[in-house]
């Protein structure tokens, strides 16, 4: 899951089994609306994602007064989800709309393909091609964080680096970057466990071959 917190854009890992609750409140372990401005509007605890069979319910509380939240799948409206009641799209990847004050609370939810199924080796020579679709936007900022790795430096660049290098505001490439970093989630692509999306992205982009040249370009080897 990718959600909102005071600092950018925010990741949490959900696995078989997890119960986990999502609002303003401190003991909730995903938590945003509550700094540097405070979002009153957002309950302390919105709702609860529960993950089972590789399936993830968005679950709202079940008290009198609180705002419902709800779900958007891709092309397609967004849809409440009943006080109470739980809700679990059966799209690879969906929102969680939080309402607040003057914005909406977005939380993005991924859910990689079933592991069996990945692991399952095509017909022909045991060996499997990554491809990795990104948008115009997501191919440069990707290239901007691995531009200093190609002139020696040892890592990434910062948030900061890349914003500069493509005039654009910080947290916009941070979005760009966790939101490649969920695709590659969701296809099942090899990541490196590291909690620095940075390096993880650039890492597997390396390692994957993932930004292949664009029609026009021609690939030279080094």
């Amino acid at each position: 899951m990718i959600y909102p917190a005071p600092h950018g854009s925010e990741s949490f890992l959900l696995r078989d089994g997890d119960v986990v609750d999502f609002g303003r409140g401190v003991d909730c372990p995903i938590r945003f609306a509550y700094a540097p401005i405070q979002d009153d509007a957002v309950p302390r605890l919105a709702g609860q994602l529960v993950v089972a069979n590789q399936r993830v319910f968005v679950e709202g509380v079940d008290a009198p007064g609180r705002p419902a939240i709800e779900i958007a799948v891709p092309g397609s409206p967004a849809v409440p989800v009943a006080l109470g009641e739980a809700h679990s799209p059966r799209a690879p990847r969906f929102a969680v709309h939080v309402r607040g004050t003057n914005q909406i609370w977005k939380l993005v939810v991924t859910v990689r393909a079933d592991e069996a199924a990945l692991r399952r080796e095509p017909v022909g020579p045991p060996t499997r091609t990554y491809v990795l679709e990104l948008t115009p936007m997501q191919r440069k900022v990707v290239e901007a964080y691995l531009e200093p790795l190609q002139r020696g430096r040892l890592e990434p660049a910062t948030h900061k680096e890349a914003a500069a290098r493509l005039s654009y505001h910080p947290n916009s490439v941070r979005e760009a970057l966790y939101d490649v970093w969920s695709r590659m989630f969701a296809a099942g692509i090899p990541i490196p466990d590291i909690s620095d999306k940075r390096i993880a992205v650039v890492e597997a982009v390396r390692i994957h071959g993932l930004l292949r040249p664009e029609a026009g370009e021609t690939e030279v080897d080094g």
